[in-house]
């Protein structure tokens, strides 16, 4: 997943900052204005950014000072008041996305209502604001990735879990009814092994397993029937466990279809949004790259919605997205570029939704 990431930021890289490489050893979070040890060299990274971002705006503003422009000092209390939500966002570990995409559109903003008339320092000191900008939107990126993984996997693990719970409980079912003679009971065992097998190959090849989890529920209705009075308590608690596990890995499955549902829909939508935002005035090459993301989009929902594997899909789509963010060689406005890192942030999270 990260090396995707990687790939896509390197597609929409600018020229490198005026500032050195900044070396990933121990250094210390600024956080409510506590210095906190961190050995985390990204969260490093965006405190650095942070920090340039802020100097920066002081610098411009500072600069800004005697212009007695009404709407050049409106923007600049805008840019002001975007910093500081940015800022908020990141304190509390919350997604910064559109709060960077409206930053980055005042400070476009504020540039051309300044216009040609500006000196060569404020001219510079926008150039800075804008480029460690998008040194900061770089480097929050993989943490919101890294976020959206660990939502997901922890979907998919819960699904592991249940199948795990569900396969113990056959085991121990299956060696308590070991000396029942009765072969009509014999049978309805064999048939929930032969039910367990299907569902958990359903889910390890990523296919949908509600027909076949819909059998392992009638089977064992059956098995409880066959068996009447003649269970002991013993299989009976056996019994009850092993219901209440296959409904829990039913509502989960549900769950995580849902889930991936919504993403899929989030995709679909951010693309549009995106069209709209790029405009009809893009290269021919942009406009196939569109039209290639929109099918494999399209592939991926028909797939998901069919109840099969979607994990091709979606690299399907990373490619394409991929591709995409090259040709538009970082040509692209502040909403735009929100809108391309929201889409890799949907097929982030549908691929760590994947069991």
């Amino acid at each position: 997943m990260f090396d995707l990431l990687r790939n896509l930021q390197a597609a929409q890289r600018r020229p490198a900052s005026r500032r050195p490489a900044r070396p990933a050893l121990l250094g210390v979070e600024v956080l409510e204005d506590r210095a906190l040890p961190s050995a985390n060299p990204l969260a490093h990274n965006i405190q650095h950014d942070l920090k340039d971002v802020k100097a920066d705006l002081q610098a411009l503003t500072k600069s800004l000072s005697s212009n007695t422009s009404t709407t050049v000092q409106a923007d600049v209390t805008a840019v002001q008041n975007d910093l500081a939500k940015v800022t908020a966002d990141i304190k509390a570990n919350m997604s910064a996305t559109a709060d960077l995409a409206t930053l980055t559109s005042d400070l476009t903003t504020l540039g051309t209502d300044l216009g040609t008339s500006i000196t060569s320092k404020v001219s510079h000191q926008l150039r800075d604001l804008r480029q460690d900008l998008r040194d900061l939107s770089k480097d929050l990126v993989p943490r919101a990735l890294k976020a959206g993984e660990m939502a997901g996997g922890h979907a998919a693990a819960k699904v592991q879990a249940d199948l795990a719970d569900i396969t113990a409980d056959v085991q121990a079912l299956g060696q308590a009814l070991s000396s029942n003679t009765n072969a009509t009971v014999t049978a309805d065992v064999t048939a929930i092994q032969t039910d367990l097998a299907k569902v958990t190959a359903d889910i390890n090849a990523g296919t949908s397993a509600t027909a076949d989890l819909a059998t392992l529920s009638s089977d064992l209705t059956k098995l409880g029937t066959d068996l009447g009075t003649t269970a002991t308590s013993h299989v009976r608690r056996l019994l009850n466990d092993l219901r209440s596990d296959v409904r829990d890995l039913s509502a989960n499955l549900t769950a995580l279809a849902n889930s991936v549902n919504k993403e899929i829909m989030d995709l679909q939508a951010d693309l549009t949004k995106l069209t709209g935002q790029l405009g009809s005035n893009v290269s021919a090459t942009v406009t196939a790259d569109l039209n290639a993301l929109n099918a494999a989009l399209t592939t991926l929902a028909n797939d998901a919605a069919a109840g099969q594997n979607i994990s091709a899909d979606i690299s399907a789509a990373f490619t394409d997205e991929l591709t995409l963010a090259g040709d538009l060689n970082g040509q692209l406005s502040g909403g735009a570029r929100a809108t391309l890192l929201d889409i890799t942030f949907d097929l982030a999270a549908l691929a760590a939704l994947q069991v």
